[in-house]
């Protein structure tokens, strides 16, 4: 086996390793999972009774707005939970675990896409349970269930490129509390400068060009292209062109990051 196989297998089989390790934390302490679990059900429900009541007084359509506005909340809280990466490298880091995982001979690269594997399962799990919500509230997927499937991947991908950028700040930060309140700004601010709400052409004027460029914009936008059967190539070329800059440099940089220690 050459080495390069050899080496790429040997990061697999420890990322595995890794997963299977942050899972079994996330069982044996389910209070970890309330959070990504129970605050986007909340924030979905409230959102659509609030926006969409609000949509109603203005003579919008409840069901047209609802198609609308679900697909933003459910990348809105995929964005919101992607610093939870971040913050458990820190929370590793902090406990000396970092040092142990640094002595052993096993791949760099395996801590961090170990944990991002494991933390795509907790958004998967999160984009089932709000589109099981969502379909109680009037969300339809017309495309059936491999729309369904794609709009979960689509919900999955774009959380796990957010989650490689917060593994990289949160590595450069260092410090657990400064950097959960960096991290949280802009996943707020990137759900609120797009189209996530409402349409880019309502919102301020010098919003605008901001919200059509807006990674959180081309994820809806497939989303929504999938449950309404539209065309999806023009927001999955979008997304895909997002999804491959936030992840790929990011990655290398925090695994540099993570193999230094400092």
């Amino acid at each position: 086996m050459s080495t390069g196989v050899a080496a790429v297998s040997r990061a697999g089989r420890d990322s595995v390793l890794l997963a299977g390790r942050q899972l079994r934390v996330l069982r044996l302490n389910p209070g970890r999972l309330i959070y990504p679990l129970v605050q986007p059900v909340v924030l979905l429900v409230l959102f659509v009774s609030v926006l969409g009541n609000l949509a109603l007084s203005h003579g919008a359509a409840g069901g047209a707005y609802r198609q609308f506005l679900i697909p933003g909340i459910l990348i809105q809280n995929a964005a919101l939970t992607a610093p939870g990466t971040g913050l458990g490298l820190l929370r590793d880091a902090g406990s000396g675990l970092a040092d142990r995982f640094r002595s052993l001979p096993m791949s760099r690269s395996a801590v961090l896409i170990g944990r991002l594997a494991a933390d795509g399962v907790v958004f998967a799990a999160q984009a089932v349970l709000l589109l099981a919500v969502a379909a109680l509230l009037g969300f339809r997927v017309h495309s059936g269930l491999p729309g369904l499937v794609a709009i979960v991947a689509v919900a999955v991908g774009f959380g796990l490129a957010l989650a490689v950028v917060s593994a990289w700040f949160a590595l450069l930060i260092r410090d657990a509390e400064a950097a959960e309140r960096v991290l949280y700004f802009p996943a707020i601010a990137l759900a609120f400068v797009s189209s996530a709400f409402a349409p880019a052409s309502d919102l301020a004027g010098w919003m605008q060009p901001i919200a059509r460029l807006s990674p959180v914009t081309a994820a809806a936008g497939v989303i929504r292209s999938v449950a309404g059967t539209g065309p999806v190539a023009a927001p999955l070329l979008h997304l895909g062109l997002w999804v491959a800059g936030l992840a790929v440099v990011p990655g290398i940089l925090a695994v540099r990051r993570w193999a230094r220690g400092s």
